[in-house]
């Protein structure tokens, strides 16, 4: 049918991560048309090029999911990167080297690109399940119904949102993101909408989560060893992660003496850890534990938690605040560098426990 630019090439898979609820929020499915890569007024000043990139590049190693509608769109963007000012392209490629941008292609692949949408409702129709945001050249956006004074327009639906890259950090669906991301968890809170929200988009896009914070070891032992009521939110955020097969939680937490006269050494905490993880049975996340002896200056009372290279978020109580379904306590979030919690997690490794040959705990089938 004549005007029809956009089609799948294959029905969604129901177990399609690109599809499910889970990675909306504070990360955004991103599509590019390669010819938006270089903007003609970009090419007449080098320095707008380079603030433009500059900006863009910042959020979308935090907040971004770069998603091509196939490969040979993919193939074309990398073709546009080379045409950019020197400068400007060395930026790109240093992080897509790096692997802290990835250039995904949809699963089912759409055909043909998106530089040949002609019509919003059919580009909703094609990909709104799977994208959030897509970015066009600027007579494109227009052509498409972004009004020249607006930064952004949804397609009919409200999926995907439509923009121009060269404004795209203005784009609603970014500052959303932004906003998101240090909004601070109120009282009430639903665990399970933080997690949908909040926490499930960064681990979708993380192979390693790092958890920084100095009782949740404790929290377990109090829970396993001892079988007594405890502010344990390890197990359930531990169960989440796993539905993500295949990622690594590296765990960095205190130990102490003693907790209310009870023994609460390295050996009683790797205990409640490995009992916990024997909770897990076979689910397809590894656990890896360093134990710390307690005290401010080997541990300090800062807690986090790490999505790999993309983003650190400090919380104030740890992750204690999602030990019950909703939250009892007000909570600030806040973004913290990530080369900062890398020093920090080093500051505590340092100081750490010389673990045994086999670690302190097991993972998987071969556990005992």
């Amino acid at each position: 049918m004549a005007g029809r630019i956009l089609r799948r090439t294959a029905r969604r898979s129901a177990r399609d991560p690109l599809v499910s609820v889970e990675t909306t929020g504070v990360v955004v499915g991103i599509s590019i048309d390669p010819s938006a890569i270089i903007d003609p007024i970009s090419l007449l000043d080098p320095a707008l090029a380079r603030s433009v990139h500059e900006e863009l590049l910042e959020v979308l190693t935090i907040h971004g999911r770069l998603l091509f509608l196939s490969g040979e769109d993919r193939t074309d963007f990398i073709k546009q990167l080379g045409k950019l000012p020197s400068g400007v392209g060395k930026m790109w490629e240093a992080l897509l080297s790096s692997g802290r941008i990835k250039l995904e292609v949809l699963d089912p692949p759409i055909s043909p690109g998106l530089a040949q949408a002609l019509d919003p409702k059919e580009l909703a129709a094609a990909i709104g399940e799977k994208v959030d945001l897509v970015l066009l050249e600027r007579d494109h956006a227009e052509l498409l119904g972004v009004p020249a004074d607006q930064f952004s327009s949804p397609a009919p639906g409200g999926r995907p949102e439509m923009g121009r890259l060269s404004t795209a950090t203005r784009t609603d669906a970014l500052a959303r993101a932004r906003d998101l991301v240090e909004a601070p968890i109120r009282k009430g809170d639903n665990r399970e909408d933080i997690w949908r929200e909040r926490l499930a988009p960064f681990v979708a896009v993380s192979k390693t989560i790092i958890i920084y914070d100095r009782y949740a070891g404790v929290a377990a032992a109090r829970r396993y060893v001892y079988n007594m009521r405890s502010r344990d939110a390890l197990t359930w955020l531990l169960g989440k992660i796993a539905m993500y097969p295949g990622r690594r939680v590296r765990l960095i937490t205190a130990v102490m003496d003693n907790d209310g006269g009870k023994p609460m050494d390295e050996n009683i905490v790797a205990e409640g850890l490995q009992r916990l993880r024997f909770a897990m049975g076979e689910r397809n996340v590894r656990l890896d534990v360093v134990l710390v002896p307690d005290g401010a200056r080997r541990f300090g009372h800062d807690r986090h938690v790490r999505f790999g290279d993309r983003i650190a978020l400090a919380l104030g109580p740890g992750i204690q605040v999602f030990a019950d379904s909703r939250c009892d306590e007000t909570v600030t979030v806040a973004r913290l560098p990530v080369a900062d919690a890398k020093d920090r997690e080093r500051g505590s490794e340092r100081q750490q426990i010389r673990p045994p040959v086999e670690g302190w705990i097991t993972n998987g089938s071969g556990a005992r």
